[in-house]
């Protein structure tokens, strides 16, 4: 037998290891080569190719933050949509001592004692809603040592609103806040849209035809303002009647007339709102309220 010799051997071991080498790296990199290859071509001719459009309207409902189109928020307008589902409320400040909320059963809360919440839409998120402004008002006296204005717990109402509208998670309130309260012995009315708007108003209606409601309100308001004793007890009877039969114009003809209403009377003290609620009123109990 023929022997090797060193150098030579040492030559065919090399070889051998690299066609094992070459073999191998072909196997792993081969793919990527390719995948890199398409992806220089797509490249390169990405211009020309045809764009595709869904035919399906872009969706700018999905999250809170993203404006639609035409500069509105879809989420805030869904909110605002359930409030307007709510049962109407109606709330009417008569003079600076004397309000009148008529609405249904569960809707009144009271935040501190000179300072009501009525709500309209989600009974839910109305909770929430005054569970969160009540201890507002129970840190504000804890802190300051003094009650809170009605003016900033409307402002509390109306910040903490328009806080869902501006975070990612989270959805807006499906209610309208009232707050209503007594402010150095004279009654302030503000109305607050889960959008984060806020009014001041002398008599608001939120729920469920709120438009045609008020319509209607504002032309016996109009005749109050202008008749000669305007806070005078038949003035106000009239009124509170008024008011609770716009409530019950507001049901549709085939919905059931017989849902029951609270009328809330509603006077300015010193330091604290005194209340007195009618339950499930008829014209007939306004009557002799108002008699007695």
């Amino acid at each position: 037998n023929t022997q090797i010799p060193g150098t030579y051997q040492l030559i065919y071991v090399s070889e051998k290891m690299m066609k094992i080498s070459l073999v191998t790296l072909l196997h792993y990199i081969l793919p990527f080569l390719v995948l890199l290859t398409n992806y220089e071509i797509h490249g390169a001719h990405s211009r020309r190719r045809p764009t595709v459009r869904s035919s399906a309207p872009p969706r700018y409902d999905r999250e809170i933050t993203t404006f639609s189109e035409d500069g509105r928020l879809k989420q805030v307008e869904y909110g605002m949509e359930a409030a307007d589902r709510g049962d109407a409320v109606i709330t009417v400040v008569i003079n600076e001592t004397l309000a009148i909320v008529s609405t249904s059963p569960d809707k009144v809360h009271r935040l501190d004692a000179h300072i009501l919440l009525v709500t309209s839409g989600l009974k839910g998120d109305g909770r929430f809603l005054a569970s969160h402004l009540r201890k507002a008002c129970q840190e504000h006296r804890s802190y300051y040592d003094e009650a809170p204005t009605v003016k900033e717990i409307a402002d509390l109402a109306s910040n903490f609103q328009h806080e869902l509208t501006k975070h990612f998670g989270v959805r807006p309130f499906g209610c309208t806040a009232i707050v209503l309260g007594v402010t150095e012995g004279e009654l302030k009315l503000y109305q607050s849209e889960p959008g984060g708007g806020l009014d001041e108003c002398t008599f608001c209606v939120a729920g469920r035809k709120k438009l045609t409601i008020l319509d209607k309100l504002k032309g016996i308001m109009d005749e109050v303002q202008h008749a000669p004793n305007n806070v005078n007890g038949a003035c106000v009877k009239n009124i509170t009647a008024a008011t609770h039969n716009l409530l019950h114009h507001d049901a549709d003809k085939d919905e059931d007339d017989d849902r029951k209403t609270d009328l809330w009377v509603i006077r300015a003290g010193e330091e604290a709102l005194k209340l007195t609620c009618l339950k499930s009123v008829d014209n007939d109990s306004i009557q002799d309220f108002f008699m007695a």
